[in-house]
């Protein structure tokens, strides 16, 4: 497992850490309504989990409502490719995409781009891969 998707909601926290993840860090944030700051919480940012540390990604390009943690060190491009084509569970495939089309994006475009050449024959992975780029790009 190297992504873990959440829902957002009031008890994130206490959802996470049921999960087997610890909370290492706490970060401020402000919630204003217009100019006006409402009020500020402190909400967890940095986890740990089988020894791995866990990050927070942006994953709105998905949802705005999901919170995904990513493990650390990030896999390369092609390590990310790899785990979208052939992953069996599906936050790693989704959080795959996320990362590589928030870090990777050229990249990204051109294995889609690849994908679609008329002359290529897509594999049942690739075919996968591509209903999901596309739902990002």
């Amino acid at each position: 497992m190297y992504f873990k998707f959440f829902s957002l909601s009031d008890n994130l926290e206490k959802r996470i850490t049921k999960e087997g993840f610890l909370v290492n860090a706490y970060k401020d944030y402000s919630v204003f309504n217009g100019t006006q700051l409402e009020f500020t919480s402190k909400r967890p940012y940095n986890y740990s989990a089988n020894g791995y540390i866990w990050e927070e990604i942006d994953s709105s390009i998905i949802n705005e409502r999901l919170y995904l943690l990513a493990r650390t060190p990030y896999l390369s491009f092609d390590e990310l490719w790899d785990l979208l084509l052939n992953s069996k569970l599906d936050d790693d495939r989704t959080g795959a995409l996320v990362l590589m089309r928030n870090k990777h994006y050229e990249r990204l475009r051109q294995k889609q781009l690849e994908l679609l050449e008329e002359h290529k024959t897509p594999s049942k992975q690739e075919k996968r891969a591509l209903q999901l780029i596309s739902r990002v790009m």
